[in-house]
């Protein structure tokens, strides 16, 4: 038994002795670093200003020569250290004879970037070269040297960059039009109007230069950092609505000139003078020079609206609509279609606070509208009546209160004339001269009245009633319902009723 045992011993011992020759054996030593990989400086403050600048740049010495026939490549890699290049950027190959690589501000910042470094953040990097031997009849490890260094990166700050030129606004650099920064230093975008003229892109609102202008070719930019005898302006022949893209990093210009899919759109609302009649919308007229847009100029009442795009004399059709409901003008300017089938829930409005004349603009191409409230006309001081309304179940306000239809002063046709243009249904209507406390207010009334205190349109003679008594109202008839524009004068104290 102790033989046995002492037999075994001796086996595992030479076993031992043999594994521990064979590790030996196969075990490849690295070589010596000949190479001495160097960086340019071993703290790197990066700076946006400098971005196509080199901001670092790596040397070494030519690898040991690995004997004959055998050929060297060279492969850079660089991570954050102490990952053990687990995250680093892909290796890259460099070409026969360099032995130099460099990196600019941004391409540093963009490395710092992959690796979530926050901006300002100082973090220390480990780049490596690699001498790779190849043609060799055995396997031979390859020659590696490292090389640390620190770098910090920057925030990136928005760089500006702007169109000017007589397609906008002439070539004065305080007119120039800002683009919107879509890839930070790299990507612009501009839409708008474009009159008939040439532009080029500038970099503030002070200088014509630096400027990117015509390259050769239509869709080529080509850069010019002091003024330029010999540079081309891009040139527009016909007005429209433009989308211009730009990269000045490739160098690139598109230019899209879209069409409206639509011919026609329509207003309803008791905003406008339309009130809820579906029968009779305010129609939208095309913008003359904008071919995406559609214009609304006129007045608007407190009070809700949206957009049929079809008229035909039903509430079921497709719609543009707001995104958020009771968006008033100065809220969210963003439009939505909105089919005929989704309407019936999906009913979004407009809301007009604040009664006035407007502009609306809505751009059908990238779904926005505006409004601008025009100031409105001064009234004499010597009028007997400044703020008229119109109210009755004739008027799109019907017997509402507030009363929402509110007649506008006409400062371009005889002195005291009053304005109101909307839809007249079957029915009845007077006109408050207040709106605060509900119907306890003065009016002005039809002056001959028959029996029942009704007068029809025909009548224009208008008297003065305080507090509304007795109560006369001028009556529309089925036949005479319709749009109309109505004057009032509170001097001469008559009042049309033109049919339009």
């Amino acid at each position: 038994m102790k033989n046995m045992i002492k037999n075994i011993l001796i086996i595992l011992t030479i076993l031992m002795v043999s594994c521990q020759e064979i590790s030996d054996m196969y075990t490849l030593k690295s070589p010596e670093d000949t190479m001495h990989l160097s960086v340019s400086a071993a703290d790197i403050l990066l700076n946006q200003d400098l971005k196509n600048q080199v901001a670092v740049t790596f040397t070494w010495n030519t690898a040991a020569d690995r004997g004959s026939g055998t050929e060297l490549t060279y492969y850079f890699k660089m991570d954050i250290t102490g990952n053990n290049f687990e995250t680093s950027i892909d290796k890259i190959e460099i070409p026969e004879g360099q032995n130099s690589i460099s990196f600019t501000n941004k391409e540093m910042n963009d490395l710092l970037a992959g690796w979530d470094i926050e901006a300002g953040q100082t973090v220390q990097l480990t780049a490596e070269i690699i001498a790779e031997a190849s043609n060799s009849t055995v396997y031979m490890k390859p020659e590696i040297s490292t090389a640390d260094l620190n770098v910090t990166g920057y925030y990136i700050q928005p760089r500006d960059l702007y169109i000017v030129g007589s397609a906008v606004d002439g070539m004065d650099p305080a007119k120039s039009l800002k683009m919107e920064e879509v890839t930070s230093e790299k990507k612009y975008t501009w839409a708008g109007v474009l009159q008939p003229g040439d532009f080029k892109f500038i970099k503030d609102t002070t200088n014509l230069y630096p400027s990117y202008s015509l390259g050769i070719g239509s869709n080529i930019l080509v850069y010019n950092e002091t003024e330029n005898s010999s540079e081309t302006l891009f040139h527009i022949d016909n007005a429209g609505f433009y989308v211009i893209t730009i990269d000045i990093e490739a160098l690139t210009f598109e230019s899209e000139y879209p069409t409206a899919a639509y011919s026609q759109v329509w207003m309803i609302g008791d905003a406008t003078s339309a009130g809820w009649n579906i029968s009779n919308p305010v129609e939208l007229q095309k913008d003359p020079v904008n071919q995406v847009a559609f214009i609304y100029e006129g007045t608007l009442n407190a009070g809700e609206f949206k957009f049929p795009l079809q008229n035909i004399g039903l509430f079921e059709c497709d719609y543009f609509m707001p995104v958020e409901n009771q968006a008033s003008p100065d809220g969210d300017n963003r439009v939505e279609y909105v089919s005929t089938s989704q309407a019936a829930t999906h009913d979004y409005k407009w809301r007009i606070y604040d009664a006035g004349t407007y502009k609306i603009t809505l751009n059908v191409y990238d779904m926005t509208i505006s409004f601008q409230k025009q100031a409105e006309p001064e009234i004499p001081n010597d009028l007997p009546y400044k703020n008229v309304w119109i109210t009755g179940s004739a008027t799109p306000g019907s017997w509402d209160t507030p009363f929402s239809q509110k007649l506008t002063y006409d400062a371009n046709t005889t002195k005291g004339t009053f304005i109101w243009e909307g839809n007249l249904s079957e029915g009845e209507f007077k006109f408050p001269l207040s709106n605060t406390n509900g119907f306890e207010c003065n009016y002005l009334m039809p002056t001959n009245v028959g029996s029942n205190n009704l007068a029809p349109l025909s009548q224009t003679a208008v008297s003065f009633v305080a507090n509304g008594s007795p109560d006369k109202k001028w009556t529309v008839s089925a036949s005479e319902s319709g749009s109309y524009k109505i004057s009032l004068n509170v001097i001469n104290m008559t009042v049309s009723f033109v049919k339009q």
